[in-house]
């Protein structure tokens, strides 16, 4: 998705040279968010974000604009990233090393009910010891399937990964994990080093390193490795959205595209749907890009909502560099005045366009 924003010229008229455009983005800074990673919209307009150090939420007591850290029943320094929500419940994961980088990982799934006009507080999902969690090697993006269950990226930059789903009991004082698939998905679906997740419909978004790939749900909620064609054949379950050329981070469907972080390359591109091919699988063409650079390692994307941003406001969190919580490079949540409203049929018109 183009994020140049010209004030004195139309959006539509620089379609031609918006993909060309380098350099910086009209955008404003929201908040500081150490180590900026995902991000949340509540059905009621309250945004929730993850970072290095705590889950925030973002707030506006006057003209400006707050991020207020949530607590959560964890001693010590923990590293947020995924958010997801499933009914009254927000989860997000976090993890701890406390012996050290190269020492074992301490994962925790977490989970926050939402009440009108409460603060959140998240607690520790009940769990068999061992914890599940701890299978995973970094906890990342997370999504919820059409049947009710949680999929959490396990991204492991070294070996083959996959992506976990989690069903979870709310019987409960809190959410209790019942089932646990550490690879639902991996390898047999071209899955190896998951980032970010995303569910649309009955389409299921992957960002694998540096590609994004679309897979479909079948009516049981599982993702089959083939699929029946109106002919009667088969044909693989996988479609490639997008091939970069190095790590790309999380990914956001919108106007039946799908905005796509490109963490090494400091900018978000816009895939746009290009209809269906022969055997009735969408296909994606580049729709524009911001250049090269323009943003400080994003992380995620976010189409504003009421009553705090309006349909025409990109949020993006600049992650920056790597473990650093503390410098002006990233460490953000940053927001790109759009010039249309992505929440509206003109405005997804309008970007498709291009």
């Amino acid at each position: 998705m183009t994020l140049a924003s010209l004030r004195l010229l139309p959006l539509l008229a620089l379609a031609p040279l918006l993909p060309l455009l380098g350099g910086c983005l009209e955008k404003d800074k929201i908040a500081t968010i150490p180590d900026a990673e995902n991000q949340l919209f509540t059905p009621d307009g309250r945004l929730i974000v993850t970072g290095g150090n705590g889950v925030f939420e973002i707030k506006r007591p006057g003209n400006g604009f707050v991020a207020e850290s949530i607590s959560a029943e964890v001693s010590g320094s923990c590293n947020y990233t995924g958010l997801a929500q499933i009914g009254d419940w927000i989860f997000t994961a976090c993890q701890q090393r406390p012996q050290g980088l190269l020492g074992p990982v301490d994962n925790h799934l977490l989970a926050a009910r939402v009440v009108s006009g409460q603060p959140l507080r998240f607690v520790q999902v009940e769990r068999a010891s061992p914890d599940p969690m701890d299978a995973l090697a970094i906890p990342n993006g997370m999504a919820v399937t059409p049947d009710g269950h949680l999929l959490i990226a396990d991204f492991n930059l070294f070996m083959a990964a996959g992506v976990a789903r989690v069903a979870l009991d709310f019987g409960g004082a809190r959410p209790r994990v019942a089932s646990f698939e550490a690879q639902w998905l991996a390898g047999t679906h071209d899955i190896y080093h998951p980032n970010g997740v995303r569910v649309n419909g009955n389409e299921l978004f992957v960002s694998d390193l540096n590609a994004v790939k679309r897979y479909q749900f079948d009516a049981a909620g599982n993702v089959p490795f083939a699929l029946a064609t109106p002919d009667g054949r088969s044909v693989r379950n996988e479609v490639l959205v997008y091939q970069g050329i190095d790590l790309l981070d999380d990914i956001q469907p919108q106007c039946g595209g799908l905005v796509i972080s490109d963490y090494s390359g400091g900018r978000l591109v816009y895939m746009a749907p290009a209809g269906a091919d022969s055997n009735g699988l969408p296909t994606y063409r580049m729709g524009s890009a911001s250049g090269l650079g323009s943003l400080q390692q994003p992380s995620s994307t976010q189409i504003g909502r009421a009553p705090l941003f309006a349909g025409d406001d990109l949020l993006v969190t600049e992650k920056g560099v790597l473990g650093d919580l503390s410098s002006s490079y990233g460490n953000k949540l940053s927001r790109v005045k759009m010039g249309v409203d992505l929440g509206t049929a003109a405005g997804c018109a309008a970007i498709n366009a291009m």
